[in-house]
């Protein structure tokens, strides 16, 4: 290809990926990628050929920025650094739309996070549970954990529910 389709390419792909942060799967078109990214849809088939592989390379894109910059928070500091840096590029990510979309798109089985490739409801239910049961077993208080738990279960009961 040449230098200004690979750059084309490559804004499409960002467009992809801010449609997905702005709209989440349910506004994630063709049409809507291609006004984003300022082209035809023409071109956006020319370089992606299918919806489907244009949202699993903006899915494979999300995944590879969203855990590099975790690991980058989370090993450039320790302790309870590591913790509040983690902390702040969450919060960031769901400023930016970064969590809507990766939710959903792990709701909607294009993003497996479980190491078993079980399903990612399941996944997610494990990890409430296991994170509320941390946090009692080393003195968080009760009333806190009910509300974390609370809410996480209502988060993980909207973004399933979407999906279906």
């Amino acid at each position: 290809m040449p230098k200004d389709s690979t750059a084309t390419r490559s804004g499409i792909l960002a467009a992809a990926v801010q449609t997905l942060r702005h709209g989440g799967i349910e506004e994630f078109t063709l049409d809507a990628v291609a006004r984003r990214a300022g082209v035809v849809k023409g071109l956006v088939i020319y370089h992606f050929t299918t919806r489907d592989r244009l949202l699993r390379d903006a899915a494979a894109h999300i995944a590879e920025l969203r855990t590099a910059a975790i690991e980058h928070v989370l090993s450039s500091n320790s302790g309870t650094a590591a913790l509040d840096a983690g902390w702040k590029e969450l919060h960031r990510q769901a400023e930016d739309g970064t969590a809507r979309a990766w939710l959903s798109l792990c709701a909607a089985g294009l993003i497996d996070r479980s190491a078993n490739n079980g399903g990612f409801e399941k996944t997610a239910r494990d990890a409430v549970i296991d994170g509320c049961a941390a946090a009692l077993a080393t003195g968080v208080p009760l009333a806190d954990v009910r509300d974390a738990y609370d809410a996480l279960w209502l988060a993980l009961l909207e973004v399933t529910e979407k999906q279906i």
